[in-house]
């Protein structure tokens, strides 16, 4: 039955079903829109996914697999019609059997999008199946006119601009964002059989996409088509004062995140071909988070009366916080430095200091408690085992939300306990069903384990260790109010080097030039028990967060980073070291377990909350990233000391 003879309810739910399905797409395939699209009011942000879609449909007909070969183009023209008129249709009908369809036309019809937007737009996506090159700059704007100035376009009415103004604007994005995608997907494009740089250019730069090698000729061709993408990303910048707050904060996100891929194809050597270019989800959630906390010049025009989004002033007004706008937008202006301009930290970094440090890190008695891995890993039903020190420990949950813990060998036969059932607060050993509760058992004494909410624990008896009630936990945020990810890396060293690597923050801004810049030590401000920095993590490659931050290590086996100031005031960094014995070559193996708790006052970072799900994998592996080169510094440090050779640490 056709969605228009449909009754109002279930006209509705058909309504409803598209726009989700609408969502979907844009979530899976456009995760910068639709991280944009987060900020904006419920209803703009299912027209946006709806531009989106239609979109998106139209261009995966031309770029599916061989859809340009000679034999296949007539078959891929008469689809992206069939495509058009169903469209068509459904905006005349009022609706559509496909509820994708339905929604597509609800947004034209609810929005007043000009008709004549999808001619040009149809008009580009037919052209894409006979043209594979472009011979000037000229002629492929001709194209971008109808493939991406058109969209900049579709979505003004679904932005209410407050002034005809910011149609220009909204065209230069549009291209901007296509030609970034140009720019990224170079190799893509060449397996599709087109060249989308204009011929005029690889002429005069003497450059060769087709050998898809990275050389000098490559590399000014490149430099001279990111400044020409980074002056359309400008041109456009001149329309966010007339758009209205919500929809500024929007476009902001989406303008920051695209113009963001630039920035990773730079630090990349200008190599589009091994890898693509992309912006973590991570870093699009904070972005989107950041800007709903923020507050624009349209929201302080909002007429009295009117709802408005206002932000908190940041926590800290300290030198961390340096640049932050008064505290209301925790963005600054801090340009990551060219690779030769960047100063050496090696002078800072004394030998002698950092020891001082670790000395003072290995006298504090962890209690023999030992941290093995996160709260999450643990289900209700299931053990798991984890190796400490070279012996095996289970662990397992009880009815109570507690934890039981105890040598991970079964006292029968000596079965491992892992991934057995866990029934009555019991645990049943899976070859001959013996059960184990919390008091223990003959030959087989428990041991006490905690969990904290983001990281299990368990005691274990250790030689120069005076046993304690609890592991020593530092102040953390609330955990109902943050966002909090686990990640482990092992690693061939003992846990003093894991520590130690945490101890030398002189390192970050020379060897992690990518997450972390402008770093200095606030020597007035630390001792040999608290190290205190002001540093900024790197947004993209022009802005960053700057932050102050503290590191102190309230064990021997744990080092923690507070933010004490700035963006996220009250989130750590806690880095702890358990060992695991000796590897086959007789070397320490060490498992790093770093947890990371995210914390904002501001009204933004509801987002990432709300979206932890997609945050934390996120989080997770920008942590790992940073432990993969980290953990080759804690594993040298091991070997030098091992084979006798000092360097002061």
């Amino acid at each position: 039955m056709a969605a228009t003879l449909l009754g109002p309810p279930a006209q509705a739910r058909h309504l409803a079903e598209g726009y989700r399905r609408c969502a979907e797409l844009t979530r899976r395939h456009g995760t910068t829109y639709f991280w944009g699209a987060a900020i904006l009011p419920a209803e703009q942000r299912r027209h946006v996914h709806a531009v989106y879609a239609l979109c998106r449909l139209a261009d995966d007909i031309v770029d599916a697999q061989d859809a340009c070969a000679e034999d296949h183009v007539e078959a891929t023209t008469a689809a992206l019609q069939a495509f058009r008129d169903a469209f068509t249709t459904a905006v005349a009908d009022h609706g559509s059997d496909d509820p994708v369809m339905a929604a597509v036309a609800h947004t034209v019809r609810e929005t007043g999008i000009d008709p004549e937007c999808f001619d040009r737009f149809f008009g580009a996506m037919a052209q894409d199946l006979h043209t594979c090159a472009y011979d000037t700059y000229d002629d492929l704007l001709g194209y971008m006119e109808g493939s991406a100035a058109v969209i900049g376009e579709m979505m003004l009415p679904v932005l209410r601009p407050t002034s005809p103004a910011a149609r220009e604007p909204a065209r230069a994005l549009g291209l901007a964002f296509q030609l970034t995608n140009f720019l990224r997907d170079v190799d893509e494009d060449l397996d599709r059989g087109r060249v989308y740089l204009p011929q005029e250019d690889l002429e005069r730069f003497s450059a060769d996409p087709a050998a898809r090698r990275v050389d000098d000729a490559w590399r000014d061709l490149m430099r001279f088509q990111l400044e020409r993408n980074r002056e359309l990303y400008r041109e456009a910048d001149a329309g966010l004062p007339h758009l209205p707050g919500p929809s500024e904060r929007c476009v902001r996100t989406a303008r920051v995140l695209y113009s963001g891929i630039l920035d990773r194809i730079e630090a990349a050597d200008y190599d589009v071909f091994s890898s693509r270019a992309r912006v973590p989800t991570w870093r699009k959630a904070a972005t989107a988070a950041r800007e709903l906390g923020t507050r624009t010049p349209a929201d302080r025009r909002t007429p009295p009366g009117q709802a408005r989004t206002a932000a908190p002033a940041a926590p800290g007004t300290g030198s961390g916080a340096e640049g932050m706008a008064g505290g209301r937008i925790p963005l600054a202006l801090r340009p990551m430095p060219r690779r030769d301009e960047l100063t050496p930290s090696w002078r800072d970094a004394k030998p002698a200091r950092i020891r001082a440090a670790l000395d003072v890190a290995m006298s504090r008695d962890p209690g023999g408690w030992y941290v093995v891995g996160a709260s999450r890993d643990l289900g209700a039903r299931r053990s798991v085992v984890r190796t400490v020190g070279g012996s095996e420990v289970v662990l397992w949950r009880t009815s109570d939300g507690g934890v039981a813990a105890g040598p991970g060998s079964c006292p029968h036969l000596g079965a491992l306990l892992d991934d057995c059932e866990v029934m009555s607060d019991r645990l049943y050993c899976k070859w001959h069903g013996l059960a184990l509760d919390a008091g223990g058992a003959p030959g087989w004494e428990p041991y006490a384990a905690h969990d904290d909410g983001v990281l299990l624990w368990v005691r274990i008896p250790t030689l120069g260790e005076v046993t304690a009630d609890a592991p020593t936990i530092t102040a953390r945020p609330p955990l109902a109010r943050s966002v909090a990810a686990v990640v482990e890396v092992p690693g061939t060293c003992e846990p003093r080097d894991v520590v130690a690597n945490r101890l030398d923050p002189w390192h970050g801004s020379w060897f992690h030039p990518y997450a972390f810049s402008h770093l200095t030590v606030d020597e007035a401000a630390t001792t040999d028990e608290v190290l205190t920095v002001d540093v900024t993590f790197r947004v993209s490659r022009t802005y960053g967060v700057p932050v102050r931050a503290e590191f102190a290590c309230p064990d021997a086996r744990t080092i923690v980073m507070t933010i004490v100031e700035g963006e996220g005031a009250g989130s750590v960094v806690e880095t702890h070291a358990t060992p695991l014995g000796l590897g086959p070559d007789g070397h320490p193996r060490t498992m790093m377990v770093e947890a990371t708790i995210a914390h904002s006052e501001r009204t933004g970072f509801a987002v990432a909350r709300h979206l932890q799900g997609l945050v934390r994998p996120a989080m997770a592996r920008t942590a790992k990233r940073l432990w993969v080169d980290d953990m080759i510094y804690a594993e040298r440090s091991y070997l030098l000391r091992a084979r006798g050779e000092s360097y002061g640490v």
